[in-house]
């Protein structure tokens, strides 16, 4: 009898190290590009890729492999795993395969065979240094996702998803592929949304790097005013108490191409600094700046930023076309652009100069400030119908400011051929818009930068850089 439990002891232990061994956790993915088809550019930085927001711009093939702890291929695993591109690419929502994550990720999701997959990732958007990310996270996509096992357990641990099958956690095997290398986006891919027919509709502005932490770069200037070819030259259009303005002024729709004119459409930038930048001047160039861009109430900014500025050196300073501890290229400040009725009632031409500098000229200040909180609490209350009437009807008419919101936004209003557009001269300007002789007054010209606040009214907003930004008369404006 000893014998015979003796035998069926090492018979199951014997069976136990054959199923260990037949299902063994892969310890990690070996991700490698296909040596037949490689990437047509990127492998170095010599070789760098162009950035585009074109759909699918940009497709690899790759081989990503299952490996146990020996470097062997588990030809056991026939699971799915995760497919990502970081830090940067954009994968196209509706592609094959793809999901879209609870944080705001697109992910390619694929099944391996025998431990292996071979397959096209196709993505856009990419920029810097990039890798192809495989992760084993143990989802496994529904047939049917209202069937699926994690429908109603998720996000308990195991569920990475409504839709995933398999209520298991995966073994958290990674891989990443060899570097690609792609170059950094303009301010005008920043800037110019992806469908330029949503631009009005809801989120129709959002930046398509929206999350993104992105580096642009400047060309260094050398004294030649001319653009050659895919130069990017960054310049500082305005200082403020939270951050600065910059202008590509050479933004061409196709940077490689001398024939296209120079244009200030979705070349302008606001970067917030939470405060005042130092050593940083109006007319400074820019060698680079970066940070994560955040859409904030329909207005792209570049958030958590730094930068580095382009200096006027001792040599330079010798050749006479610029003076060390001034702005280098103060006189590269581009001529603001002068805004009509007609382009503050058009979305996507207002869309298009977000940061820019702009000017209206011949308009009428507001003529009223309206006190809406009629109660006397300190605040408007919405659910206070009388309240609420007086703030919306205020809003609808030309002229009128609801005081409340000025006196928490300091934002108050001109008339340009019967269209309204904002304006901010609180602590820059010595005008006080309520003062009785203010109101309703004529105003000759304000220049300033263009600031968009999906929830104003109105929504554009222009903020003088200076004094000399503002002209009651004629005679104010220095040339």
């Amino acid at each position: 009898m000893k014998k015979l439990l003796l035998f069926l002891l090492l018979l199951s232990v014997s069976a136990c190290t054959e199923t260990v061994k037949n299902n063994a956790e892969i310890v990690s993915l070996k991700v490698t590009f296909d040596e037949a088809n490689p990437p047509a550019c990127g492998l170095t930085p010599d070789d760098i890729c162009t950035f585009s927001l074109l759909e699918d711009s940009f497709t690899i093939r790759i081989k990503v492999e299952a490996l146990l702890e020996d470097h062997s291929v588990n030809t056991g695993f026939n699971r799915s795993i995760m497919i990502s591109s970081v830090p940067a690419g954009i994968f196209n929502p509706t592609g094959p395969g793809i999901k879209h994550l609870d944080d705001g990720r697109y992910v390619l999701i694929v099944k391996m065979t025998g431990g292996v997959w071979e397959g096209d990732v196709t993505f856009m958007g990419a920029f810097g240094e990039i890798s192809i990310f495989a992760e084993d996270v143990g989802y496994e996509v529904a047939p049917n996702a209202a069937s699926s096992a994690c429908l109603h357990l998720y996000p308990q641990a195991g569920c990475f998803a409504k839709d995933d099958d398999n209520p298991l956690n995966g073994s958290g095997a990674a891989g990443v592929s060899p570097s690609l290398f792609f170059k950094n986006p303009r301010i005008y891919d920043i800037q110019k949304p992806l469908d330029e027919s949503n631009i009005g509709g809801f989120d129709g502005d959002r930046t398509a790097l929206d999350g993104y932490r992105v580096q642009i770069d400047g060309d260094t200037y050398t004294g030649v005013d001319a653009c050659a070819a895919g130069e990017s030259r960054l310049v500082v259009t305005q200082v403020g108490v939270a951050g600065f303005y910059v202008t590509d002024v050479c933004n061409r729709v196709n940077p490689g191409n001398v024939g296209d004119p120079i244009v200030s459409d979705y070349a302008s930038l606001y970067i917030y600094n939470f405060n005042t930048p130092e050593d940083m001047f109006k007319g400074d160039c820019l060698l680079m700046f970066q940070g994560a861009l955040d859409e904030f109430q329909g207005f792209t900014e570049m958030k958590n930023p730094f930068w580095t500025v382009d200096w006027c050196t001792d040599a330079e300073e010798a050749e006479g076309w610029c003076t060390v501890e001034e702005p280098k290229c103060r006189h590269l400040i581009p001529d603001p652009v002068e805004l009509t009725g007609a382009d503050l009632d058009d979305p996507i031409a207002m869309e298009k100069l977000e940061s820019a500098l702009v000017r209206v000229t011949n308009v009428t200040a507001s003529s009223e400030f309206r006190p809406c909180d009629l109660n006397g609490d300190g605040m408007i209350d919405y659910d206070n119908y009388e309240e609420d009437q007086c703030k919306e009807n205020c809003g609808d008419e030309v002229n009128c400011v609801v005081k409340e919101d000025f006196e928490q936004y300091f934002t108050w209003t001109v008339d340009l051929d019967g269209v309204e557009v904002g304006v901010v001269t609180r602590g820059i300007v010595d005008f006080d818009p309520e003062a009785t002789a203010s109101l309703g007054a004529n105003v000759y010209s304000i220049t300033g930068t263009l600031k968009h606040l999906s929830f104003g009214s109105p929504a554009w907003i222009i903020t003088p850089r200076d004094q000399d930004d503002f002209c009651l008369v004629a005679s104010d404006c220095q040339e």
